[in-house]
């Protein structure tokens, strides 16, 4: 004979349990604010089960498309849709937001959708039936941007381009009809850091072709707000002359494979080129080169791990990929915005003699640029490399002195390091003393990268294989250097001597 289990007693009044205490218990719990769906009026929090086809999508949504759409179909077919959306009656959604009302898709239907547009989309695929919340009191609100950017901070499937539409939406909205919400607001809506937001901002500032390539994951959001931070001669960033910069740099990446730091440095040595071909006697106009990529306190000299997954391939050439998300919370790096590029008017050279020692020189400015740019950036060089130059300059004592003159000249132009040091032994000793492993290894190899580029630059000497790796090594660096034609023609004839 089985014993029934003893039924469970219930708590008189008071006692922590029972109809009672209820409210006092919801209170204690927080749920009797503006959030609670129980403090709703009767018609809103309605649970409803409506045909698909009454029910018209929002124009609000930021969704370019609708991405993974056969899994979900699929799973609505075979179980229904088992997350409800949300609904506002479509009259009450227009009176609210009239500036919306010429956008709905179907006005004659009787509700708008909030959030649940790919279960919508399934709904309608299938034939199912589409459980939906009411919630008039958001349209009544004006509270329906937070609610789909809301409820967009928690979906993987939205692009980058659409989650800085969603936000947008946000800083656009008009609260009195004759303002915008404020930065600060619009971040405290959306959910996000307000890092975060200024990035997804700025990717809309790009050119189209760019916005495309990042909504379809042919470029991650980190390397296109790197690209959004090009700027013209006069500083801005969305003006004609920044994004041909800005496309530049992309069509750089995508045909080259290269990274976003070395299409930036490229661009930036490009626009040296371009002043040099002029022979202007004004000076150059400055191109802004944009921050490196955010790292969090890696060592210079070394390749860090991707932050959260969403990094760019590490290698010095690659093309740059990554997800979305990763660079927000990383810590900017400290680098030197360098000016030295001319303006973006390609000059066309004079078809004259030139002077070799004249194109030596000109080679060799845009050397030291690349040289600059290249210790500009975080990950400048891997440990081999940087160690070849260092024993080099070591075993060349008498290359040391010009070599930590240029190397001081360039650290302290970039503020890496004592820039109170004023005699190139003053600032390598504090440097040494420093006990700063990464400002010592950038230092080292900024010597010994000098070393290699003061012997190049020397004039009424041949150039030999030192000088032709010295050339090499900038092209295949983040530096994205190009041979000049003079470089060009060292190299091959020390080709043809090795013949």
């Amino acid at each position: 004979m089985t014993t029934p289990l003893p039924r469970p007693k219930r708590k008189k009044k008071g006692e922590g349990g029972g109809s009672g205490t209820l409210r006092a218990d919801r209170e204690k719990a927080g749920l009797t604010g503006g959030g609670d769906i129980h403090a709703l009026p009767p018609e809103d929090g309605e649970l409803l089960e409506l045909d698909p086809e009454t029910i018209s999508p929002n124009p609000m949504n930021m969704r370019l498309e609708l991405r993974d759409m056969d899994a979900m179909i699929a799973d609505v077919g075979e179980r229904g849709v088992h997350t409800p959306g949300i609904v506002m009656h479509t009259k009450t959604f227009v009176e609210c937001y009239p500036q919306w009302a010429s956008r709905v898709e179907y006005p004659e239907r009787p509700f708008i959708l909030g959030p649940g547009h790919r279960r919508h989309a399934a709904a309608l695929a299938t034939g199912r039936v589409m459980p939906a919340v009411l919630r008039d009191d958001l349209a009544r609100e004006r509270r329906v941007e937070e609610e789909l950017v809301s409820e967009n901070n928690s979906r993987d499937s939205l692009s980058p381009i659409e989650q800085a539409l969603a936000i947008d939406l946000l800083r656009q909205r008009d609260e009195d009809e004759n303002r915008t919400l404020s930065f600060d607001e619009v971040v405290e809506r959306a959910g996000y850091t307000a890092g975060t937001v200024s990035k997804y901002l700025a990717l809309l500032k790009l050119p189209q072709e760019v916005q495309q390539a990042i909504h379809v994951g042919g470029l991650s959001m980190r390397a296109g707000y790197s690209l959004s931070l090009l700027k013209d001669a006069d500083g801005s960033k969305e003006s004609e002359a920044a994004h041909a910069l800005q496309l530049r740099g992309w069509q750089l990446m995508q045909g080259e494979k290269l990274s976003v730091e070395a299409a930036r440095n490229r661009l930036a040595l490009e626009g040296q080129k371009q002043f040099h071909a002029g022979k202007s006697l004004a000076a150059p106009s400055p191109v802004s080169v944009p921050e490196p990529r955010e790292e969090s306190g890696a060592q210079a000299g070394t390749v860090p791990a991707p932050v959260g997954g969403a990094a760019e391939p590490v290698t010095s050439s690659g093309a740059d990929g990554g997800s979305p998300q990763g660079a927000a919370a990383a810590a900017p790096g400290a680098v030197a915005v360098l000016q030295e590029a001319a303006s973006s008017e390609l000059a066309v050279p004079q078809s004259v003699d030139v002077d070799p020692e004249v194109l030596r020189k000109e080679a060799a400015e845009l050397r030291d640029l690349a040289c600059r740019l290249l210790l500009a950036e975080d990950r400048y060089a891997k440990g081999g490399e940087s160690s070849a130059r260092l024993v080099t300059v070591v075993l060349n004592p008498t290359e040391w002195k010009q070599a930590a003159a240029k190397a001081h000249g360039w650290l302290v132009e970039l503020k890496k390091g004592p820039s109170s040091k004023r005699r190139p032994s003053d600032y390598f000793a504090a440097v040494a003393a420093s006990e700063e492993p990464g400002l010592m290894l950038r230092a080292a190899f900024a010597i010994g990268l000098a070393a290699d580029e003061v012997r190049a630059s020397q004039p009424d000497r041949e150039w030999d294989a030192r000088d032709v790796a010295h050339v090499q090594f900038l092209a295949t660096s983040r530096a994205s250097y190009q041979l000049s034609e003079w470089e060009q023609q060292q190299v091959e004839r020390l080709s043809r001597v090795k013949l």
